[in-house]
């Protein structure tokens, strides 16, 4: 996936690379994105964010930056990422940086006190939340020749993409009325992100406000989306409701897990993708399952339909685009 943001948040503030919310503690390592080029991967185990090229190469490393609540958007390509704190972090602020085959840049996007950077393909191409001296909050699209600011009473906000990177939302991921005007729709054409106040399809609509309403993870195609709830028992046991929607927004199907099942969709056909311990299966939009495949820990659609796997041994692997 191309610039889509991911938050190292806790359980309680899940929200998703296009993007995914992932605990300070996780049972395995999850994709934060994925494109042609490249993947970016958390591992839990170690707390440690690392990019790969194609061949599977691990490019860079970074042990420390997980340790805050942080966003990472993939730049134009996998693995180059721009990281930066969720304003809601208690520690001092931390400006947006760059990582990628170079080592650790600064991404001078503002000037602001505080940035987030919600996504971004480059320092021209970017969709921002800054707070200022007095803690006031605007979200800033920054396209080439022009910023447009949006002004807003509320903070802390989370960016969900399509898939196919042409649909985005951004809504506080501390909401809980996606209608009080705080859910922001934009959608994207050759200079970038621009604000609009037209709905959205029904399926992303849909799945937009039930992750706002039901605190959950909406991963989203042009015709496929998933409804991801996740949750721990008193044990530390990890559970997640995975429920898929039709075309029209409808619940078509639903899936329980007791494990932290990982969820994908495909940018532009029904087909949903599940991993559950190295199982992944993927389903069309009835919740039929159309074939699966061993020996994958985690897997990630790509924006043009490669499906990106990871094996339990840590190899990475592109398949071909799904058809």
């Amino acid at each position: 996936m191309i610039g889509g943001l991911t938050a190292l948040a806790a359980l309680a503030a899940c929200a998703p690379a296009g993007g995914e919310a992932v605990m300070p503690a996780r049972p395995a390592v999850r994709f934060l994105g994925a494109s042609s080029t490249g993947a970016v991967l958390y591992d839990a185990g170690t707390g440690a964010l690392s990019g790969h090229d194609r061949s599977g190469r691990r490019v860079w490393l970074d042990r420390t930056s997980a340790e805050s609540v942080v966003s990472v958007s993939c730049l134009t390509e996998c693995p180059e990422v721009a990281v930066s704190q969720l304003a809601s972090a208690e520690a001092a602020p931390m400006a947006p940086f760059r990582l990628g085959a170079s080592g650790r840049r600064p991404f001078a996007v503002s000037g602001a006190r505080h940035v987030s950077v919600l996504t971004a393909r480059s320092r021209s191409d970017a969709v921002l939340e800054e707070t200022d001296g007095e803690g006031r909050t605007t979200v800033r699209v920054v396209r080439p020749g022009r910023d447009d600011r949006h002004r807003t009473a509320h903070a802390d906000y989370q960016w969900t993409e399509s898939a196919d990177g042409r649909t985005g939302f951004a809504y506080p991921w501390q909401a809980d009325d996606p209608s009080a005007g705080l859910l922001l729709r934009f959608t994207r054409d050759g200079d970038g992100w621009r604000r609009t106040t037209s709905r959205a399809t029904p399926i992303a609509e849909t799945c937009v406000l039930a992750a706002v309403t039901e605190k959950a993870e909406c991963v989203l195609g042009e015709r496929a989306a998933a409804v991801v709830a996740r949750s721990t028992d008193g044990r530390g046991g990890y559970h997640t409701t995975v429920r898929g929607l039709a075309p029209d927004g409808r619940t078509a199907w639903r899936r329980e897990f007791g494990t932290e099942a990982g969820v994908t969709v495909h940018p532009s056909l029904p087909r949903a993708g599940i991993t559950d311990g190295d199982l992944l299966t993927v389903l069309d939009t009835t919740g039929r399952t159309v074939w699966t495949r061993r020996q994958v820990a985690a897997a990630r659609f790509t924006e043009d339909g490669e499906l990106a796997v990871l094996a339990p041994d840590g190899r990475l692997d592109w398949l071909p685009a799904v058809r």
